[in-house]
């Protein structure tokens, strides 16, 4: 057989491989070397092809033939390293087939012994790449492994000698070239191509089985794990919709393991938890674990308290392919928690009520009466404080009674709350009959108007008062002062001056209001 039929037979075989491989790469037991040796064919094929028409006075093709053979021997490499369990960079082999390109296209400026020299070095290496690769990882008692690695050698030295021949003695190389030892290469070319494409399908395919015995193992392994862990268990797919749950997380939840799947995550948040959901889905798809606590509904529309942790799962290209989440259910823990929360603000709420009348008290009044008074000096504004107490209360109480009295108090503190009804504002039993407002950000004529609304609205409740010396009816004194920040005043000096106002207005009559302020 000449060389060119020779040619030809790699051509046509290579391609029909490189269709072969193709048919597998679509099929459900896809091998992770088959896009690699897919390349590889197609780029011995063109090659071999190339060098079947071209004809000697055209030396380009016959470089650009050498191109494809050396980057379809390069690629061959990498399946066969992928093989024996080495990831390969996009980096490592883009960068090699830069170098196999440039090398090859640099031969045009050399003599034809010395073209031939360069490429066969080149290619022997490719041939002992994979040699070594095997001969390093692999068991060598495996009898396939073995005829592999040692014909990648063999070729290797053969390609390597010529190349020797052609670098060192041209002009014995160019005695050979019609010689039947020269014919070896082409033909030990065709034999390594049968037999490492046999051989190579063999240890992809058990190597496959391997790994899918591994991978069923590993799921039951998984299988089994979670379905007795503890802990609730979902996977999701990149739209959030749910691919996975063990019988733990359902039972919780209500639901059948298979009423679970295909469920939208999002569907077992409630309204008020959904920018929780938002949040952490953002945090995954940029590929952030998180950890979080939240509720979820359950199938009958309760709510149920769950400690997420979850984490970003990556497809082989690294793009996001969904996530993994641990659910450990601290409902009995965080309804404690808000019990006692709400224990604590039930508590803090009555300790700053009056429990008579149910407005603030005056410990209540001292706090907030501080804090309005120091943001004085922030805001340049004005703060009002009315004092005022029941007209000849003791005398009420000693004629009426106790009880009447108590009511008495209570009815006042209803008035106070309706005419003090901004938020900021603050309506408290300072002691006794005595009560208090505070009125931050109000002048002195506002005041003044809202103590007098308060007075009348106390004398419109027509409580009668047999021994009052004012009125027929229950009636009240009052003393509004106003101030402005200083730092030479105090909370307790202001109490003082609307105190005198107080007395002021008592002195003047009774049921009347005694306004004054301070800049």
């Amino acid at each position: 057989m000449d060389l060119k039929s020779l040619m030809l037979m790699l051509s046509v075989g290579s391609f029909i491989f490189g269709i072969l491989l193709v048919i597998i790469k679509f099929n459900k037991h896809n091998i992770q070397q088959v896009p690699y040796w897919i390349a590889a064919k197609f780029l011995q094929g063109t090659g071999s092809f190339i060098l079947y028409f071209r004809t000697t006075s055209f030396d380009f093709f016959t470089v650009l033939a050498n191109t494809f053979l050396l980057l379809g021997c390069a690629y061959e490499a990498w399946a066969v390293w992928i093989l024996c369990g080495y990831p390969v960079r996009r980096k490592l082999h883009m960068t090699t087939a830069a170098w196999i390109v440039f090398v090859c296209f640099l031969t045009l400026s050399f003599e034809k012994t010395y073209r031939l020299g360069v490429v066969f070095l080149v290619q022997s290496i490719f041939y002992f790449l994979p040699g070594f690769y095997l001969a390093n990882k692999f068991d060598m008692k495996h009898s396939l492994k073995l005829l592999l690695a040692v014909s990648y050698c063999v070729v290797g030295f053969v390609f390597l000698a010529s190349s020797f021949l052609s670098l060192v003695f041209p002009d014995f190389a160019l005695q050979l070239a019609g010689s039947f030892i020269a014919a070896t290469i082409p033909w030990a070319s065709f034999i390594i191509f049968l037999l490492s494409g046999f051989v190579l399908l063999m240890l992809a395919k058990e190597r496959s089985d391997i790994q899918v015995l591994s991978l069923k193992k590993s799921e039951i392994r998984f299988q089994r794990i979670v379905e007795t862990a503890n802990e609730g268990i979902l996977i999701f797919d990149e739209s959030f919709n749910i691919i996975f749950a063990n019988k733990n997380m359902a039972a919780i939840l209500g639901y059948t393991v298979e009423e679970m799947l295909g469920k939208p995550y999002v569907s077992l948040f409630s309204k008020s938890q959904l920018d929780i959901y938002f949040y952490q889905e953002s945090l995954r798809k940029n590929g952030e674990d998180s950890v979080y606590e939240c509720c979820l509904l359950k199938k009958d529309g309760s709510m149920h308290w769950f400690l997420i942790s979850a984490k970003t799962i990556y497809d082989d290209l690294g793009r996001f392919d969904g996530s993994f989440a641990v659910l450990t259910d601290i409902n009995e823990r965080k309804e404690t928690e808000l019990l006692l929360t709400e224990s604590n603000r039930q508590l803090i709420e009555l300790s700053n009520k009056d429990s008579l009348t149910g407005i603030a008290n005056r410990r209540c009044f001292d706090i907030t009466l501080e804090h309005e008074y120091s943001r004085l000096e922030r805001l340049k504004s004005k703060l009002s404080v009315i004092l005022f107490d029941v007209d000849y209360f003791k005398e009420y109480n000693d004629y009426y009674g106790h009880v009447k009295g108590d009511e008495c108090l209570r009815q006042i503190g209803n008035v106070l709350e309706l005419c003090i009804n901004r938020d900021v504002d603050l309506a408290a039993r300072y002691g006794g009959e005595e009560f208090a407002c505070i009125l931050p950000d109000t002048d002195i004529i506002a005041a003044a108007e809202i103590a007098e609304k308060i007075r009348q609205g106390i004398l419109d409740l027509k409580i009668e008062h047999e021994k009052s010396n004012v009125s027929q009816f229950v009636t009240a004194s009052f003393g509004v002062f106003t101030v402005q920040y200083s730092s030479v005043k105090s909370p307790s000096e202001i109490i003082t001056l609307a105190d005198r106002l107080l007395y002021k207005a008592k002195a003047q009559g009774r049921n009347r209001v005694e306004c004054g302020e301070m800049n």
